[in-house]
């Protein structure tokens, strides 16, 4: 928890040598995580060592399944986001314009699938989209919500909570189609200590948060990776430890860090798909106001690296829905005899094309084969940190 949210005896100091607020890099400035190795996910490291162990060391009772981090076996994703403050011009509607013109299949099925270019906007009140662009967009699988507003100040809980009821209405009062909030970004990255803004965000029913940021440009130095040391959505947790139902997914890609966007996501795309094994989402904030070239340029290179990569591009809410999913997702009955494992599987709403691992070796044995009612299933062999593993469709029989 304290590589991935930083260090809490740093919370609500500024640190950074920025102006404006507080944010969440001030808990990391300047080397709460040693940024010379910010191309290795740290946390999710230790994390794979800690997997291993448990995997390792239940040999002899039993090889135990897992779920894979992603659908279909993909190793990355890219969570598309931008922010967009009222600017003149049809800035929103243009960008999600062109992700539909950029998709190879814009049906629902493509879409629940992460064939579609899809991603969020964070909008103030004010920005021009109508309400009936809103519900259709929408309908098509993006997603739409505030950007609240602190006017780039620090916050209080009780004034964090009395801009987000004012900013949420009149909003809502514009877009009254708009479906309710389930991911966020603030406005400047205003990040006023440790933990309350999850805690906010879990009590109005927003239950992922982007506002990790890599930033800024004087401290990145243009360098590739993950500054929170890890490229996986996880819950947020308190100080006492208390997990919060809110997750963490950092902003690894953003268009105001000084970063060159085609060699960032590139790096991050290719050490997750390739030898390293740094598996990841990958977020980007290409900000959706009309007047920014930089992110347009950024928007477009990180699509056209996903799409070459075959690495979906899905908003927020879509990371959301599968984390849910697979979470909610469990492994019941396992029974172990005579070199026999047997299972079942509830797959929860939202694990679409999520995938099964099982070990390939046990302290007694090879696997030889897996059935489903009797019957045998397609498998594939992967070794991961390690440790090889069979895949298998894990919602057999979910519908």
């Amino acid at each position: 928890v304290y590589t991935r949210q930083g260090n809490p005896a740093w919370a609500g100091q500024k640190r950074d040598g920025t102006t404006g607020p507080i944010r969440s890099d001030d808990m990391f400035y300047p080397n709460w995580i040693n940024l010379s190795k910010v191309a290795i996910p740290q946390a999710d490291e230790q994390q794979h060592l800690l997997s291993n162990i448990i995997a390792k060391y239940t040999l002899d009772r039993k090889p135990l399944p897992r779920f894979w981090f992603l659908p279909k076996g993909l190793k990355a994703a890219v969570v598309m986001t931008g922010d967009d403050h009222a600017v003149a011009g049809p800035s929103t509607v243009n960008r999600f314009n062109q992700y539909k013109s950029l998709s190879a299949d814009n049906s629902p099925a493509g879409v629940a699938d992460w064939n579609a270019i899809r991603g969020t906007s964070y909008i103030f009140p004010g920005t021009p989209i109508t309400d009936a662009q809103t519900s259709a967009f929408q309908a098509d699988g993006f997603e739409i919500g505030l950007h609240l507003n602190t006017n780039c100040a620090n916050w209080t809980a009780s004034s964090w909570q009395s801009n987000w009821t004012s900013q949420y209405a009149t909003l809502l009062g514009q877009l009254p189609s708009m479906l309710p909030q389930k991911t966020h970004r603030i406005h400047c990255i205003a990040w006023s200590d440790f933990a309350t803004q999850p805690k906010k965000n879990v009590e109005n029913g927003v239950r992922l948060d982007v506002n990790y940021y890599y930033f800024p440009a004087a401290w990145v130095l243009d360098r590739p990776g993950m500054f929170t040391g890890s490229g996986m959505p996880m819950r947020f947790s308190d100080v006492d430890g208390t997990l919060i139902d809110c997750y963490q997914v950092t902003t690894q890609l953003t268009d105001e860090s000084g970063q060159t966007l085609p060699l960032h996501i590139s790096a991050l795309l290719d050490s997750a798909i390739g030898a390293p094994g740094y598996y990841g989402v990958f977020c980007a904030n290409m900000h959706t106001d009309n007047n920014s070239s930089t992110s347009q340029s950024g928007s477009d290179a990180i699509v056209s690296a996903a799409q070459a990569r075959s690495i979906p591009v899905i908003s927020a809410k879509q990371m959301l829905d599968w984390l849910d999913g697979r979470n909610g997702s469990t492994f019941n009955n396992l029974v172990w005899n005579n070199n026999q494992l047997s299972f079942t599987i509830t797959a929860a709403p939202g694990s679409r094309n999520m995938k099964a691992m099982l070990p390939v070796n046990s302290s007694t044995a090879t696997l030889n084969s897996i059935t489903y009612n009797g019957s045998s299933i397609p498998t594939t062999t992967q070794t991961i940190k390690g440790i090889v593993y069979a895949f298998f469709d894990a919602t057999l029989g979910s519908g």
